[in-house]
């Protein structure tokens, strides 16, 4: 009957909606069907329009928008034709949400108004909400989000008066996305925890998931990775009851991607993978290639170079499988960045050559640009600059053809690191000036800032590192203008150059401060890599000031670190060998092996042929100071071959230099000089000032040994003058000494005392400064010990007597000097006196004149005990020298160590000093040194107390090597004595 069949039109319909809500949408559209079909029987032209409009629902579910549109056409058509004015409001809204769909918002926005309009007609509140929500969506899409704010906002209100709290939810996404994209982030951030907040108390896990995939998408927008990491896990907590796998994919990938950002690598690979899964249960092609890309970079990050080819290589076959244009081409460049990190540019080349001639057979422009980026970026790695140029002069001409601000920025940037490589830093620099004014112009902060931090960089290289600061400033400034933690890890980085100028313009203390202030950003954003960077600077900082234990800590830090890091080789190699040459100036030496070895072998089990040669000379240093050069000689040697095999021309200079330290300390001077010929060539053929420095002083020094002392003296000046330049006061002080001695044995006395003494001057300040850090260096007292006793020698030799006795006493007084300051540091008083101010011949007249006694003053020096007898108002009245023994100029001296104290001849110490007082005319009733005498005066019991105080505070933690106290324990040697 008809009754009948209106009942059964019923109940198909139902159960059409009832599997439409279970997703299974077919069987939707076959019940609907039979809707539509006895509709038509009966003529009711009502069911019918009822058919079209769950017809359309589903149509549009499956994404078949057309045949939605169709059927939503015709619904509102019969509707029309009934003249039902709610149900034309329905199928207008129907229609609305197709066409928006299909990206025609201006229908869109027409049909949402019309449905508006009908329902504001009809006086139905709720559809008036709906009609506010759709219009606002439009706007939205339009990219006119004040707009979409105002019609979401009165979506919100009716839904909170009628009380639809699943409307209420829905509308709070949609103010959010709004209010996100208008820039009110933290309005925005509100209202996305509202919908999130409203899903959870209906316990709608449909609208909680999609609340928390957009938290978490909104956070990884801002650059918060680390706070968008907890929402999508969430999410995929809530998976499993959620049914929807490309939902669950999605998600899969932008977790990842927030782990690849914070430089969680593993963690990116391990998500990446369950995103490729998901794509394969889906059979999504699509899907699959864009996960393979993806997996494929985080192995790549981790240096996983293997696995990330092979990556690469699916994508490759998928795109083609799939005839994506698109996808290819980032197949050939992902490829192509592989084989970059690997080092094999020419198989890089190859790629990105593919990539041109993808681009160029697609007639993309776009795509063509891209490759010829990718070909200028690999050619400036060869070296082959003008290619390079050549590439990227393509690149900027079809950026400026595209009308590509952006793009033209970055061409610019790539012509300028080639311009940068060339070291042509003033066409660099011009490069990103231009740059700048185009970022200006664009109102991009975030690339105002990038190329602030640029030009910073080519100040550094152009060593200009006060300009560079003020550039790095500037990026500083311009980066608070920006939220997120991109913005913030921009700033560590800020801060992790500034510190480099810092360390380069010798200020390490403000460099500390901010390698401190990196790593406390790295830290914050859990960024390994920058913590790495950050633990490497701070540690380079702390061993320039003399800090060897605070180095250490923050090298073991650094080495866990890259371990975290992982990877094939990664920062682990690096870590391993600057641990070792810490630790071998630390004297640990078996400590220093260990961690060299497992550099080498990390080198050897990557092919790492560089790093292998760089180990390799690493431990071939640490046998040098171990005193097993036979042992040392094989590894430099070995350093040398691998150098020479890759044609490395800066690892062979290494080892060059290398090989002649070690053939000079084992007395072959003649080997030395053609191992550090050889070192200074590559040196001026690289450019490299402090290679130059080096091998310039230990030429000079290998010719004194040989006895060429014009020849010491021409490569001693060369090093001296590249050392002043370089500002590395260190090797200026050593330089100096050597070539003090040389000038000497050459016979030129005055000038060997004008170097001994700007050597023994810079010593002093360079001590002066590290004093109070227990790790400084010894083999600088032993230095600065040696400039004293030369010093005295040429002093003596040109009769300066006074003077050799004022040099005499700044020796003798550098450990007490060292002891007052620490008291005046612990009892937090001010200084009466700068105990560091270079004693003079005045100031020693001045304290015998206070004194009722003659004064014997003793000093030792390279070999010889010198005396000078002074008297109270008269100075010095006689000078007397005597030679004990064979060590002298040619021998310790010149080798970085102090004068012997081992008589060569077959009478006692004391019996020298006897003879000495007799030449002086001292009464020998008084001669035992080493005797306490009644008529002593206060003044000697006093700085008897004196160095009994400072035995007392040379403990084994502030002296490790003894060598202070050794100093101490023989004052009887070393200090005034007075006697009536």
């Amino acid at each position: 009957s008809l009754k009948n069949q209106k009942e059964e039109a019923r109940a198909y319909s139902n159960l059409g909606s009832a599997y439409h809500s279970q997703r299974d949408f077919d069987k939707a559209i076959s019940y609907h069907t039979k809707v539509l079909e006895l509709a038509q029987e009966l003529s009711d032209r009502s069911i019918e329009m009822r058919a079209f409009a769950g017809l359309g629902h589903a149509a549009r579910c499956m994404q078949d928008l057309e045949r939605a549109r169709q059927y939503h056409q015709n619904q509102l058509e019969i509707a029309q034709e009934l003249q039902d004015r709610a149900a034309q409001g329905r199928a207008s809204s129907n229609l609305g949400i197709i066409h928006h769909m299909k990206g025609e918002y201006e229908t869109a926005l027409k049909l949402h108004k019309a449905h508006l309009s009908l329902a504001q007609e009809l006086g139905d509140y709720a559809a008036q909400g709906r009609g506010y929500g759709n219009m606002g969506n439009a706007y939205h899409a339009l990219g006119i989000y004040d707009q979409a704010v105002r019609y979401h906002r009165q979506e919100l209100q009716i839904s909170l008066e009628v009380n639809d709290r699943q409307s209420q939810a829905s509308t709070h996404g949609n103010l959010a996305v709004a209010y996100q994209a208008l820039g009110a982030h933290d309005r925005a951030l509100q209202h996305y925890r509202h919908h999130l907040t409203i899903a959870r108390e209906l316990r709608d896990t449909q609208t909680e998931a999609r609340a928390l995939a957009n938290l978490g998408n909104f956070h990884s927008w801002r650059g918060e990775y680390a706070q968008a990491l907890p929402y999508f896990q969430q999410y995929l907590s809530l998976s499993p009851g959620l049914q929807d796998l490309e939902g669950e994919g999605k998600v899969c990938h932008n977790l990842a991607y927030a782990h690849y950002c914070l430089g969680q690598y593993k963690d990116a690979v391990r998500y990446y993978e369950q995103d490729l899964a998901l794509a394969k249960d889906l059979q999504d092609k699509l899907a699959q290639a864009k996960a393979y890309c993806n997996l494929g970079l985080a192995h790549k990050a981790l240096g996983e170079y293997s696995r990330a080819e092979e990556c690469q290589r699916y994508l490759l076959s998928l795109a083609q499988a799939l005839d994506n244009t698109q996808a290819v081409f980032r197949a050939y460049g992902n490829l192509g960045d592989v084989f970059v990190c690997r080092g094999d540019f020419p198989g890089a080349v190859t790629f990105y050559q593919q990539q041109l001639t993808l681009a160029q057979k697609a007639a993309d422009q776009k795509m063509e640009a891209d490759a010829y980026a990718s070909l200028g970026s690999v050619h400036r790695l060869l070296r082959q600059l003008d290619a390079a140029l050549s590439f990227h002069s393509q690149e900027l001409t079809l950026r400026k053809d595209l009308a590509d601000p952006q793009g033209e920025c970055r061409a610019l940037g790539h012509l300028a690191a080639v311009h940068m490589a060339q070291g042509d830093y003033t066409t660099t620099f011009q490069c990103y000036e231009t740059q700048l004014g185009l970022a200006q112009g664009l109102r991009d902060a975030r690339l105002e800032a990038q190329v602030h931090g640029n030009m910073g960089i080519t100040k550094m290289n152009m060593g200009a590192f006060e300009e560079a600061i003020g550039y790095f400033e500037q990026q500083l400034a311009m980066l608070q203008q920006l939220s997120g933690s991109e913005g913030m890890l921009d700033r560590g980085r800020a801060y992790g150059n500034l510190a480099d100028c810092y360390d380069a313009l010798g200020d390490y203390e403000e460099a500390i401060q901010y390698y401190e202030k990196y790593l406390t950003v790295a830290q914050s954003l859990n960024h390994v890599q920058d913590q790495e960077k950050a633990y490497r600077g701070l540690g380079n900082a702390h061993r320039s000031v003399g800090s060897l234990q605070q180095a250490l800590v923050c090298f073991e830090k650094r080495l866990v670190v890259a371990h975290e890091l992982g990877g094939e080789r990664g920062g682990k190699a690096q870590a391993y060998g600057e641990l070792g040459t810490l630790h071998s100036q630390l004297g640990n030496y078996e400590q220093a092996l260990s961690c060299l070895e497992h550099q080498l072998s990390i080198a050897r089990s990557a092919g790492d042929k560089s790093l292998e040669a760089e180990a390799s000379d690493a431990l071939g240093g640490v046998y040098q100071l171990m005193a097993d050069n036979e042992t040392a000689l094989q590894w430099h040697q070995r350093a040398l071959s691998i150098a020479e095999q890759t044609g490395c021309v800066r690892s062979q200079g290494r080892a060059y230099g290398n090989l002649g330290l070690t053939y000079e300390a084992l007395g072959n001077y003649e080997r030395a000089v053609v191992f550090q010929e050889q070192h200074l060539s590559v040196a001026a053929q690289t450019n490299d000032l402090i290679a130059k420095t080096l091998a310039y002083g230990s030429l000079g020094r290998t010719h004194h040994a040989l006895q060429n002392y014009a020849q010491a003296v021409m490569y001693l000046q060369e090093g001296l003058r590249l050392a002043e330049q370089l500002g590395q006061r260190e090797d200026e002080a050593k330089i100096r000494h050597r070539l003090g001695l040389s000038l000497w044995a050459g016979s030129n006395l005055e000038e060997a005392q004008h170097q001994l003494y700007r050597a023994s001057a810079l010593f002093e300040t360079i001590r002066h400064e590290t004093q109070h850090n227990l790790d400084y260096k010894l083999s600088l007292f032993d230095l600065q010990t040696s400039s004293y006793h030369a010093l005295q020698r040429v002093l003596v030799s040109l009769g300066r007597h006074d003077e050799a006795l004022a040099i005499a006493e700044r020796g003798r007084t550098r450990a007490f000097a060292d002891l007052l300051v620490e008291r005046q540091r612990g009892s937090k008083q001010p200084a009466s006196a700068d105990p560091y101010i270079p004693v003079t011949v005045e100031n020693i007249l001045e304290t015998v004149n206070g004194q009722k006694a003659l004064v014997l003053y003793y000093s030792l020096a390279g070999g010889f005990l010198y005396s000078w007898l002074i008297s109270p108002g008269t100075g010095i009245l006689k000078f007397n020298e005597v030679y004990l023994g064979e060590a002298g100029l040619e021998t310790s001296e010149f080798q970085d160590g102090g004068g012997s104290l081992h008589g060569g001849g077959p009478l006692s110490l004391d019996q020298y000093i006897c003879n000495a007082r007799e030449a002086l005319g001292v009464d020998i009733h008084h001669s035992r040194v080493c005797s306490s005498s009644e008529t002593e005066s206060e003044a000697g019991d006093l700085l008897e107390q004196q160095f009994e105080e400072l035995n007392n505070n040379l403990t084994s933690a502030t002296d490790p090597t003894g060598y202070l106290r050794m100093v101490s324990r023989n004052n009887l040697f070393n200090r005034l004595e007075f006697r009536f």
